[in-house]
């Protein structure tokens, strides 16, 4: 289970009402903070509890010529014939403002124990396509298509201001050797599904805020069934804040509340 995975995609502002035309995505910087429990389990899982926290903090913007990530899970999970297993998984990566960058570092723990740590960088050619390079493996390059997160992420919100209801990228992210096919489902606002408002820090104000439906199917490129090996779901809020996450696995589902939230003032690299 990669739980880096958990991750919510970053999004920003839509424009309310239907047909108008919208204004450039805003991103708001921030720092949120999800609690992490079990879902629904298949038979097969071999999963008997999971708890734990999420911690994801964006800043920078186009004045600061990029955007950074820094991001951290920590899970306990109860394993049949294992007992309970720590995971703490650390992800940071800084994406140029074209979109055309990227650097990634990926560490992961387990019972304490570094098990697994990787750094890379990925370019886009002249040619279109994105060569990455990871220390001690040989170049690998990924079709043009390829999007980094927050280029796939404000080309999403552009799609969903025009009024498309799904969008289909490939996505690298640094979590898996090479880019990811996904296809993004965002539904209508909805106002029967508000945040529940005991959320500490900025996040209070969540509670009048319309969010929309999003879920995310991840597909793995050599797989030619089309089954996606990971979906996500979430409520995604006006001022681009990611709620009520849903993390579904093959044999399990990870949720995530949403507990505080902090923003960052604009510009702040």
């Amino acid at each position: 289970m990669r739980f880096e995975r958990l991750v919510p995609v970053i999004a920003a502002v839509f424009a309310a009402g239907s047909g108008a035309v919208a204004a450039a995505p805003a991103l708001q910087m921030h720092r949120a903070v999800y609690d992490l429990s079990l879902g629904h389990t298949q038979p097969v899982s071999d999963v008997t509890g999971i708890e734990g926290r999420m911690v994801v903090e964006w800043r920078g913007g186009p004045a600061c010529g990029g955007y950074t990530s820094l991001q951290r899970v920590v899970t306990r999970i109860g394993v049949l014939d294992q007992g309970l297993v720590s995971n703490d998984v650390r992800l940071s990566y800084w994406e140029a403002a074209d979109g055309n960058e990227f650097r990634f570092t990926r560490t992961e723990y387990t019972n304490g124990e570094l098990t697994d740590r990787q750094d890379g960088t990925a370019k886009r050619e002249k040619s279109g396509e994105i060569k990455v390079l990871r220390e001690g493996e040989e170049p690998v390059t990924m079709p043009s298509e390829t999007l980094f997160p927050m280029a796939f992420n404000l080309t999403l919100i552009e799609k969903a201001q025009e009024g498309h209801r799904v969008f289909s990228r490939p996505l690298f992210d640094g979590t898996e050797e090479l880019e990811n096919p996904t296809t993004a489902f965002i539904g209508k606002t909805v106002s029967d599904q508000r945040l529940d408002t005991k959320v500490d820090g900025e996040g209070k104000a969540l509670g009048e805020m319309e969010p929309w439906p999003v879920r995310i199917s991840y597909f793995d490129p050599a797989e030619k069934e089309g089954v996606p090996s990971f979906e996500m779901g979430y409520l995604l809020f006006p001022n681009g804040i990611s709620a009520t996450l849903s993390l579904d696995y093959l044999d399990v589902e990870v949720k995530g509340r949403l507990s505080e939230v902090t923003y960052f003032e604009p510009g702040a690299c």
